[in-house]
C-alpha cells in the first residue's frame, strides 16, 4: 500500500490528503474500519417552521389594559374631555360609517360616553364602541342607548346593517324610523327590504295574530290612521307591515319590492321569509276594518294580474317579423283584451296616485332594441276624488333587470331632495323605475330627445332651444328659463353621476327636454365601471359646452358654482348616501355584486370626505376641467357615433 501511495506521489504533481481511519484491535492485531457513506449535496436548506401556541391568543396586557380602560363607575357620568380630548372626538365622529375605529379611538368613545350622550351624531359611533361580548358593557350601553339624545331617523338606518345583531338596537332604530315623515321613508323603502336580511328570522312578527284597525283621514286620501298599539313595532318586518296599513303607497311600493326579492332568492330560505312577508302584508290589509284598505289589498293581486297580461300580449307581439307589423298587432292585442280596456281605476304599480282606465292602444310600439321594450300609454285620472282626467306614458321592460337602474334613480331622487332641502334647485328629473320581477318592470316615460337627434336635427343644443323656446329680446334668443334649466340641471346631473360612478355615457343616453332640462338614463355601468377606455369624470363635451356660451361665458361660471355648491351640500350628507349603498351589498345589483367589498369605498372615495372648504372648491375645478378638455372622450363619441349611422 505504501509502495502504490509513493508511486503515485512520483508520477503526478497533486497535493494528497491521507486520511487515517479508525482502528479497530482484536487482540494483537489492528484492523482498519472502512465505511462508505453516500455524497450528500454541498448545501442542502431545509426550513422547519414551529408552530406558535400563542398566536391567535389574546394579550394578557392588552387585555388587562382593555379591562381597565372599560371599567364602569359612577364617576363616569362625571367625565369630560379636555380641549385635546375634544378635537380627537370630533375626528373620531366626522369619520365615515365604513371606517372602523381603532381599539384607541373605540376607548376614548367609551370612556366620555356620558358626556357625549347628548349628541345624537355620537350614538352610532358608541355603539360601535361597545364590546358585544361583555355582558357588563352590553347592559351599561343600552341603559346608555335609551337615555342618548334621540337620533334623526336616517342615521338609525346603519343600526340595521347586519354588524349590529343585538335585538334592542334593531328595535331601537326602527322606533327612530317611525318618526320619519311618509315620503322621506319611502325613499329609504329598497334598503329597509333587504335589512330584513339580517333580522332574526324568530322575531319576524306573524301578522295573523293581530287584526290592524285602520281609518281613512279626511284630508289625505292616500293616509290612515292606525290604532298603534294594536301592532308591535319592536321589529322590523312588523314595523313595515303596520306602517303599510297607514300609508297604502308604502304599501303598493312594499309589496313589488318583496315579489322581487322572493324571485330572486327562490329555493333559498331568505325567498321563503320574502313570501311569507308579502302574504302577511295582504293579509293585514285585508284584516282592516277599513274599505279602502282592504281594496289596496285585491288591488295588489289585480295590479300582478295587470302584470302578467301585458308580458303576454308584448310577447305574442315580438315574435311578429317586420317592425310595422309587429307595432300594429301589438295594438290590435292591447285593443282586444278586454280587461286591458277596462282597469276600473286601478293603481298603476309605478305610481299608485294614478288610477288607471284603459291602455290607449293606438299609441303603443316598441322601441327598436335587442330586447324590444314596449311604449304604452294609460288613461286615467290623477286623483280619483276630484276625477281629473289624466294619461301616463310607461316603457314596459321584459328581459332587463331593473334593479340597478332603480338604485340609482332612488339615489337621484335623494341626492335632489337633500340639494332642494338646502334651497339649491337643480331641476332634475328623477323619472320613476319600479322592477316588477328579477328581469321586468316599468319606467316612466319623460317627454325629451336623446342629444345626438338634437344635434342632427338643428345643429346645434342652443338652435334646438332656441326652436323650442324662442325669445328674440334676451341675449341667447331663448326664454331665460329655459336656458337656466340646462344650466342647472346639467350641473345637478354632473355631480350626482360622478359620485355614483355612473358609466357609458354618450349623447344617445343624455335627454333634452323642451324646457331646457337635461337627464341621463340608462344605468347599465355604475361605481366607475365603464365598457369605454379613460372615461372623463363628469360627461361635458364641446356641444354641451358651447349651448352655456362657452367657457369664458356667465353661463359657465354659473354652471362651475352650481356644481360646487352641490358636492359641498352632498359631502354633508355623505353618511347618508354611504348607509343606504352598505344596506345594499347583498341585493343582487350587477355592479355592487362584483366587488362587493369595495363597493362603499368607491363611494367614499370619490366624495374626498379628507378634503378641505378650499381643497373642495379646487378638487371641483379639476374634475371640470378635466372633463371639458378630455381627448379619450371625443376620439370614443366619434367611434360611437360611426357605430350608430352605418352599423
Amino acid at each position: 500500500m505504501e509502495q502504490m501511495k509513493e508511486t503515485r506521489k512520483r508520477s503526478q504533481r497533486g497535493l494528497f490528503l491521507v486520511i487515517r481511519m479508525a482502528e479497530a484491535v482484536m487482540g494483537y492485531d489492528k484492523y482498519d474500519i472502512v465505511h462508505y457513506e453516500k455524497p450528500v449535496p454541498i448545501s442542502y436548506r431545509r426550513f422547519v417552521g414551529e408552530g406558535d401556541n400563542e398566536l391567535g391568543m389574546e394579550n394578557p396586557c392588552e387585555t388587562k389594559y382593555a379591562m381597565v380602560m372599560r371599567m364602569i363607575s359612577p364617576a363616569d357620568r362625571q367625565m369630560k374631555p379636555n380641549t385635546k380630548g375634544r378635537q380627537h372626538i370630533e375626528q373620531i365622529l366626522e369619520m365615515p360609517p365604513s371606517k372602523a375605529m381603532n381599539a384607541d379611538q373605540a376607548n376614548l368613545i367609551w370612556k366620555y360616553r356620558h358626556f357625549l350622550s347628548t349628541n345624537n351624531r355620537a350614538l352610532t359611533k358608541f355603539l360601535h364602541a361597545v364590546n358585544w361580548d361583555s355582558s357588563c358593557e352590553v347592559e351599561n350601553a343600552l341603559q346608555l342607548m335609551d337615555e342618548w339624545r334621540p337620533i334623526r331617523p336616517e342615521d338609525s338606518l346603519e343600526l340595521l346593517s347586519p354588524y349590529f345583531k343585538h335585538p334592542k338596537v334593531r328595535a331601537y332604530a326602527v322606533n327612530r324610523l317611525v318618526t320619519a315623515a311618509p315620503d322621506r321613508l319611502q325613499l329609504f323603502l329598497p334598503q329597509l327590504v333587504q335589512a330584513l336580511k339580517y333580522e332574526p328570522q324568530t322575531v319576524i312578527f306573524d301578522v295573523d295574530a293581530a287584526k290592524v284597525e285602520a281609518s281613512i283621514s279626511e284630508d289625505a286620501p292616500d293616509m290612515v290612521e292606525v290604532n298603534k298599539p294594536n301592532v308591535p313595532t319592536d321589529d322590523l318586518a312588523a314595523f313595515l307591515i303596520q306602517y303599510s296599513t297607514s300609508y297604502l303607497n308604502f304599501a303598493n311600493s312594499l309589496f313589488w319590492h318583496l315579489k322581487v326579492e322572493e324571485q330572486a332568492l327562490n329555493g333559498q330560505e331568505q325567498g321563503a321569509m320574502y313570501a311569507r312577508l308579502r302574504e302577511q302584508l295582504t293579509a293585514a290589509l285585508e284584516n282592516s276594518s277599513n274599505t279602502e284598505v282592504k281594496g289596496r289589498a285585491r288591488s295588489l293581486i289585480e295590479q300582478e294580474e295587470f302584470v302578467e297580461i301585458l308580458k303576454k300580449e308584448t310577447q305574442r307581439a315580438q315574435k311578429i317579423n317586420g317592425r310595422e307589423l309587429r307595432d300594429k298587432t301589438l295594438r290590435e292585442f292591447l285593443q282586444n283584451n278586454a280587461r286591458l280596456q277596462k282597469l276600473d281605476d286601478l293603481p298603476l304599480p309605478i305610481d299608485p296616485n294614478f288610477k288607471m282606465q284603459r291602455i290607449v292602444s293606438d299609441r303603443a310600439l316598441f322601441f327598436n332594441s335587442a330586447m324590444m321594450p314596449t311604449k304604452m300609454t294609460i288613461s286615467g285620472m290623477r286623483n280619483s276624488s276630484e276625477k281629473i282626467a289624466d294619461t301616463y306614458t310607461v316603457i314596459f321592460k321584459k328581459g332587463d333587470d331593473l334593479r340597478q337602474d332603480q338604485l340609482v334613480m332612488q339615489m337621484i331622487r335623494l341626492m335632489d331632495n337633500l340639494l332642494r332641502e338646502s334651497e339649491l334647485d337643480l331641476k332634475m328629473t328623477p323619472y320613476a323605475v319600479l322592477a316588477t320581477g328579477v328581469d321586468e318592470g316599468f319606467v316612466q316615460f319623460i317627454k325629451a330627445m336623446p342629444l345626438r337627434d338634437v344635434i342632427n336635427k338643428h345643429q346645434s343644443i342652443h338652435e334646438a332651444m332656441k326652436s323650442y323656446r324662442p325669445s328674440p329680446k334676451d341675449v341667447f334668443g331663448i326664454e331665460p328659463e329655459v336656458i337656466d334649466n340646462y344650466v342647472r340641471s346639467l350641473a345637478g346631473y354632473s355631480i350626482v353621476c360622478y359620485i355614483l360612478g355612473v358609466g357609458d355615457r354618450h349623447l344617445d343616453n343624455l335627454l333634452l327636454c323642451e324646457n331646457g332640462r337635461l337627464f341621463h338614463v340608462d344605468f347599465g355601468f355604475i361605481l366607475g365601471r365603464d365598457p369605454k377606455p379613460l372615461p372623463p369624470p363628469m360627461k361635458l363635451t364641446s356641444e354641451m359646452i358651447a349651448a352655456m356660451g362657452g367657457q369664458n361665458s356667465e353661463q359657465w361660471k354659473r354652471f362651475v358654482s352650481f356644481c360646487d355648491q352641490a358636492f359641498q351640500i352632498l359631502r354633508r350628507h355623505a353618511n347618508l348616501i354611504l348607509n343606504l349603498f352598505s344596506l345594499m351589498l347583498d341585493a343582487g345589483i350587477p355592479d355592487i355584486a362584483l366587488e362587493r367589498d369595495k363597493a362603499v369605498a368607491k363611494v367614499e372615495s370619490r366624495l374626498q370626505l379628507h378634503l378641505s372648504d378650499d381643497e373642495r372648491y379646487a378638487f371641483v375645478n379639476r374634475l371640470i376641467e378635466s372633463s371639458a378638455t378630455a381627448k379619450m372622450a371625443v376620439l370614443v363619441d366619434f367611434m360611437h357615433d360611426i357605430k350608430q349611422n352605418f352599423f
